[in-house]
């Protein structure tokens, strides 16, 4: 007879299955297209892109074959998620349509993924090797050097504890003679002191990002910040040599970056955008859905000239009155805001103004009419609306050109240089929750997650 101390030992192994995760077997990226995933606060945007010549050593163009994006839930406050429930479930529902669409056998298992937020920022980090001998530069170093420039952030003691995000490379100095902006594969080098342009925030930027893509039993490939990605998808060499500023209008953050010469000089992420426009203009007494329609369709940057218009519009009240409301009070209301957001962006445009030869806005808030002219009308330096144009393939949907898809592709270009760099490299593990957990891995496909 099995003595109640032996029953307890068995129910507790048993336990103990249903409390771990199982991984599934390793996979690599061979054969896999790039997906890109930018999870911003008014929609998650997935792309999934093949390069149209895979063979170019310095990459090629992006053939577009699946996109889909989910705004059904607004789980994502100032660029930080805030519900990983139901982002694991947007991650997970997305990846499984974009694996339908591209008839795979089994659902993708990775992405390249944007990282960004309001308490982002950058500094330079330094990392030293010294070999002690001539010897060829594996990539295997550059990758210790680069986790080194992050994990040195995270030790860093401040009043907040911060993480490292993500580190771009911004100079290579070898052998203590020639400072390079890359390094050969196999060059023989004795010594090398790194400088990192490193990204940190708050660690709930990273943590809640990767713990949602786990919760979708996805894995994250590698995960760039959002400067990173734009400066890759926006800027020409040209650009890089005499400095760019990037102005990334989202719907709740707005971000500035500056960079020059191989380095970002300056990193800000500002709480506001878009969507804070929105809600100014519901005040009217609309709904949020007809306040956004109004902003796009009647909006404007800068103060109307024209003569005015007067908009009827129903009342967020069923029994209400329809909303009247006139073109130029609609500006007065986007002016007042935007002057709000603006400010510290201009301050940061005049701060760097030396450092800089162009500026380019991006992001989907920055479709509002006559936006190009009002940033021009508070700066004295040259302003285009970014473009990832030249890297689309030509039988591109046109809507995939649009300024709120350019992090995204960025993130795909950023993933075939990594691809590039780690041919056949395993992807990631991913866990899968066993026992009890699997009825809910089963279930929520089909059942989105309750408030």
């Amino acid at each position: 007879m099995t003595s109640d101390s032996g029953i307890r030992s068995y129910a507790d192994n048993d336990m103990a299955k249903f409390r771990h995760h199982k991984t599934e077997p390793e996979h690599t990226s061979e054969g896999l297209p790039l997906v890109g995933i930018d999870m911003g606060s008014s929609s998650f945007k997935m792309l999934a892109a093949e390069e149209t010549d895979p063979t170019n050593p310095y990459g090629s163009q992006l053939r577009i074959i699946a996109a889909d994006e989910s705004s059904k839930y607004r789980c994502v406050k100032k660029g930080i998620i805030v519900n990983t429930s139901e982002a694991s479930y947007m991650i997970r529902e997305s990846m499984l349509l974009m694996s339908n669409r591209l008839k795979m056998d089994n659902p993708l298992p990775t992405a390249f993924c944007v990282l960004g937020g309001k308490s982002m920022r950058c500094t330079p980090v330094k990392v030293l090797r010294n070999l002690g001998y001539k010897g060829p530069v594996r990539q295997s170093l550059l990758d210790e050097m680069r986790n080194e420039s992050i994990l040195k952030i995270s030790r860093v003691q401040t009043t907040q504890p911060i993480v490292g995000l993500d580190a771009r490379p911004a100079s290579f100095l070898i052998d203590d003679q020639q400072t390079v902006e890359t390094i050969e594969p196999d060059s023989l080098i004795k010594s090398i002191a790194a400088t990192y342009s490193t990204f940190y925030g708050l660690p709930d930027l990273k943590d809640k990002v990767t713990g949602s893509f786990e919760r979708a039993g996805k894995s994250i490939e590698q995960a760039f910040a959002r400067p990173s990605a734009l400066l890759e998808a926006l800027a020409s060499e040209q650009d890089e040599l005499i400095g760019l500023a990037i102005i990334d209008m989202g719907a709740e953050t707005t971000t500035i970056s500056i960079y020059k010469g191989g380095q970002f000089l300056s990193t800000k992420v500002l709480p506001f955008g878009g969507y804070n426009i929105s809600l100014d203009i519901q005040h009217l007494g609309i709904t949020l859905e007809d306040a956004e329609k109004l902003k796009v369709r009647f909006g404007s940057a800068i103060a109307q000239t024209e003569a005015p218009k007067t908009i009827r519009i129903r009342n967020a009240q069923p029994d209400g009155e329809p909303i009247l409301v006139t073109t130029t009070f609609l500006s007065e209301i986007i002016t007042s805001r935007l002057e709000e957001i603006m400010i510290p962006i201009f301050g940061e445009l005049k701060k760097f103004e030396e450092q800089i030869g162009q500026v380019y806005i991006t992001g989907g808030a920055s479709r509002m009419a006559n936006m190009l002219e009002y940033v021009r009308a508070h700066t004295s330096l040259p302003v285009e609306y970014g473009s990832h144009a030249d890297w689309l393939d030509e039988q591109t949907d046109a809507r995939f050109y649009g300024p709120e898809y350019s992090a995204t592709v960025g993130a795909m270009l950023l993933g075939a240089r990594f691809r590039r760099e780690h041919p056949g490299q395993k992807l990631p593990p991913t866990k899968i929750p066993v026992g009890k957990h699997i009825f809910t891995r089963l279930t929520d496909l089909f059942t989105p997650p309750t408030e």
